[in-house]
């Protein structure tokens, strides 16, 4: 009984102290800071918002700890070190080795760092304290692991850059918040180790103090006084990014990269379907419009990322997948003005929202793998070639999607038919692809085009190879362009790395595909299968080349 009590106020005192906490957390507003000073990092100037952002995944990847804001949490963790002692905050990522850590926790232990509970916890979520990596058993299982190159070495190095950079000393070392005096962008920015501007260390030591004290109104109040004392260092240079660039860069990151543009894709997805299928004019119209309205924010997506940045977004994973996604949308409007009065209405712009949808899902669902935050180009990409091999690969990449997209309705009409003991062989566009929509958009009521006209299946070949024939051209012209800057870059036009060869047989793929549409009679369900095969080796280029295998293009 006496037990039970001794847990029971145990558990009271601790959820007062954890509301007294959470209540100091949710008084502080570190705002400020976040959207009016700069922190000099990764060779650019961002704001502290956006810095904190790009550093805490670090060290506990997308999770938040107990609700709180990231920029709190990283000051928190500066200040207070040992509120964080005991406390889950380190990110696994890798299950398999979350069980290998779980696995050689001693459960005799009676401490809390390593109960069941919380190793159950771990599990789940992935987040483990730093006593319990420094365990004994869990050091030397971290030594062991690092030298399985192939599965364990990268997360057993992300665990211990982790600890490090949890470190108090690692939070102070990075915050170099002081610009140059001189104003040279050549200089590196400076932490308060180095400043000299008394009132600057008096607001910042008085801030200090009443963190630790857990005094929110002093805080809110010195933080009110450092953003404009912080800024006022470097208004005499140009080097200080403008109030209105920190706060819109800041902002950007709050909502999330407009990530969440996938929903009015999603829903306008479901009123392009049903007109493409059914014709109703009126749903049509109004999956149009959302759709429209849903570039229009992709749109604004790509040119705000382009401000912050200060340069075209093609340079990492997250950039190149959002902006070939905003290329094939913007596609996708075009070809539906220019086909709004044939059978392929609603087509282009149904495979154009898939795509984007399925891309803004991927950006958003993984943040560490597509990390979001601005980084800078590095020196060799600065080459006109670049820019147009980078477009022309991305936007074909796009098209070969969309095109996949095109083909799985078609496959799964010939199911459908299939079902109904009906022949679907005479479902393809008798005229090709371009042909065949000059033929419809242009051409008398001749057979071909009649046919084309009132058959879905004839109609979703022809948008499929419509689009395989764009993405061909685009993709070989980019190829071209390609060895041109590698030949500028590195003297030799080809490599062999493995980015630049699944990019190749993804070409001769599409290669096969029109070769075969000249010799086999089904020729709408060959070119479907071989539009998703396609479809398949440059996702597979994308992802698993990409994220596995290193190589020459491994920074994009």
């Amino acid at each position: 009984m006496k037990k039970l009590l001794a847990v029971l106020v145990l558990f009271v005192c601790s959820s007062q102290l954890y509301a007294l906490e959470s209540e100091f957390s949710r008084d502080v507003n570190v705002t400020p800071l976040g959207d009016k000073v700069a922190v000099f990092t990764d060779g650019r100037v961002k704001s502290f918002e956006t810095f904190t952002r790009s550093y805490m995944p670090f060290i506990s990847g997308s999770k938040t700890i107990d609700g709180q804001t990231i920029s709190f949490t990283y000051l928190d963790m500066m200040f207070r070190p040992d509120h964080y002692i005991n406390k889950d905050i380190i990110y696994v990522k890798h299950k398999g080795l979350r069980a290998a850590i779980i696995g050689v926790v001693d459960k005799e232990n009676k401490s809390d760092i390593s109960s069941n509970e919380r190793m159950e916890q771990f599990m789940e979520t992935g987040l483990v304290s730093r006593e319990v990596l420094q365990l004994p058993n869990v050091l030397k299982l971290l030594d062991s692991l690092r030298h399985d190159v192939r599965r364990f070495a990268t997360p057993v190095e992300t665990i211990k850059s982790a600890i490090i950079a949890s470190d108090p000393r690692s939070l102070w070392g990075s915050l170099q918040i002081i610009p140059p005096v001189n104003g040279s962008f050549d200089q590196p920015w400076a932490t308060l180790s180095d400043q000299t501007d008394t009132q600057v260390l008096k607001s910042w030591e008085t801030m200090t103090r009443a963190w630790q004290n857990e005094d929110a109104e002093t805080v809110n109040k010195e933080i009110l006084l450092l953003s404009v004392l912080l800024p006022n260092l470097g208004a005499s240079t140009n080097i200080y990014p403008t109030a209105t660039k920190l706060k819109l860069e800041s902002l950007y990151f709050k909502l999330q990269n407009l990530t969440w543009i996938w929903l009015f894709y999603l829903m306008s997805i479901v009123l392009l379907l049903m007109a493409f299928v059914y014709r109703f004019k009126r749903v049509g119209k109004f999956g149009i419009s959302l759709f429209a309205f849903a570039v229009l924010l992709h749109t604004v997506a790509v040119a705000w990322r382009w401000y912050v940045s200060g340069r075209y977004p093609n340079t990492n994973m997250f950039e190149a997948i959002t902006t070939a996604a905003w290329m094939g949308v913007l596609f996708g409007l075009l070809m539906e003005y220019l086909v709004r009065k044939t059978a392929m209405k609603y087509l282009f712009s149904l495979g154009a929202a898939v795509t984007a949808m399925v891309a803004l899902l991927a950006v958003r669902l993984y943040p560490l793998e597509l990390n979001p935050q601005v980084s800078n180009k590095m020196p060799v990409l600065h080459d006109i070639w670049l820019y147009i091999h980078v477009n022309f690969i991305i936007f074909s990449y796009c098209l070969i999607f969309v095109a996949a997209v095109c083909a799985t309705i078609y496959l799964l009409r010939r199911g459908i038919q299939k079902l109904k003991h009906q022949d679907g062989k005479e479902d393809y566009a008798r005229a090709g692809g371009v042909a065949s929509l000059v033929e419809v958009r242009f051409g008398k009521n001749n057979e071909t085009t009649s046919a084309l006209r009132n058959n879905l299946g004839s109609v979703l070949d022809g948008g499929t190879m419509i689009l395989v024939e764009l993405s061909f051209i685009l993709l070989w012209s980019g190829i071209v362009m390609g060895a041109i800057w590698a030949d500028h870059s590195w003297g030799r036009p080809w490599g062999w790395d493995p980015k630049e060869v699944f990019a190749l047989n993804t070409f001769l793929i599409f290669v096969v595909l029109i070769h075969t549409r000249m010799k086999v009679k089904d020729k709408g369900l060959w070119t479907a299968l071989l539009a998703l095969i396609g479809c398949a080796v440059m996702l597979f280029n994308w992802v698993i080349i990409n994220f596995t295998i290193s190589g020459l293009h491994s920074y994009a």
